[in-house]
């Protein structure tokens, strides 16, 4: 073959590829309804709220979210909610598979250095959750003195009012609650990093656990809001602009600048579950739930 035909048959496959590439970005994109918890996992989904058919709710706790994972017809096309309550709820309308994984832990003990764990006061939240099942699992919780809260807003009050002396946080809140001791005078810092734990007693490959993952509706069509969720870059400055848009209140976090900052601390990034499989059923066995048939295609 001469090299003018080489090089005649690759601009015609260079050609291709780009005609394709247009078609698909110039395909009309439906409306798409999302559900999401506030905090890490409102904001794993940041690239996709400035989008005009893109509609993001959040709530606080789960019962919105058990509420609608239970409905053949759910009104919403995507549900994020913890990796557990979706697989747990499947069975009931076998609506929504696990598409992948956004969050992967962003649990942290806070307290002043040095203390002593096996004799602290220690403020929790998750009561049979996910917090208290990780804690439980990655530590001997059973002769530590811990007393769980509604919210995790609750256990810092407690951390910053003194009726404990460590408390078990979220990230972004772990680090308010810090900067707002400091305001105090007091000094606060990270004693320990649950996902490390996690992944020091499994010797998992990911670094920490699938705490929460992105469900989605059987019949809905929204892969170009998953090809944004998993191309999309964004900078600090763009991350920034994003979240004083949609407001603080709307995503459960104390200020642009602390969710940017710890954003690498709450592990947020996008695995497809069928990749991530044996990590969801590692974490699952926690909750003695088996990964049921068809929950992950």
């Amino acid at each position: 073959m001469s090299v003018r035909k080489i090089i005649s048959l690759a601009l015609s496959l260079v050609l291709s590829v780009s005609l394709v590439a247009c078609s698909s970005s110039n395909e009309p994109q439906e409306p798409i309804k999302i559900l999401s918890p506030t905090g890490a996992p409102a904001l794993s989904l940041l690239s996709l709220y400035e989008n005009e058919n893109v509609e993001i709710e959040t709530v606080e706790g789960t019962d919105v979210l058990t509420a609608e994972l239970s409905k053949k017809d759910s009104e919403y096309d995507i549900i994020v909610a913890p990796t557990n309550l979706g697989a747990k709820l499947y069975s009931q309308a076998e609506a929504f598979n696990l598409e992948a994984v956004l969050t992967w832990g962003n649990l942290y003990l806070v307290g002043p250095e040095g203390s002593d764990l096996s004799t602290a006061s220690i403020a929790a939240f998750g009561e049979k959750a996910v917090p208290q099942l990780v804690f439980q699992y990655v530590m001997d919780t059973a002769n530590m003195n811990v007393t769980y809260y509604a919210s995790v807003q609750e256990a810092q009050q407690a951390l910053l009012t003194g009726q404990s002396e460590v408390a078990l946080l979220a990230q972004p809140v772990a680090a308010a609650t810090i900067a707002k001791a400091k305001e105090q005078g007091k000094e606060l810092s990270v004693l320990e990093d649950l996902q490390a734990l996690w992944k020091e007693k499994t010797g998992s490959d990911e670094d920490g656990y699938p705490q929460a993952s992105l469900f989605v509706r059987a019949d809905a069509n929204v892969d170009y809001a998953l090809e944004l969720l998993q191309d999309t870059e964004l900078s600090e400055d763009e991350m920034k602009e994003i979240i004083d848009k949609v407001g603080v209140d709307k995503l459960g976090v104390p200020n642009a600048e602390i969710a940017v900052n710890t954003y690498s601390k709450q592990n947020i990034r996008y695995e497809t579950a069928s990749d991530v499989k044996d990590q969801i059923e590692e974490f699952l066995n926690l909750f003695n739930i088996e990964v049921p048939e068809g929950l992950i295609k």
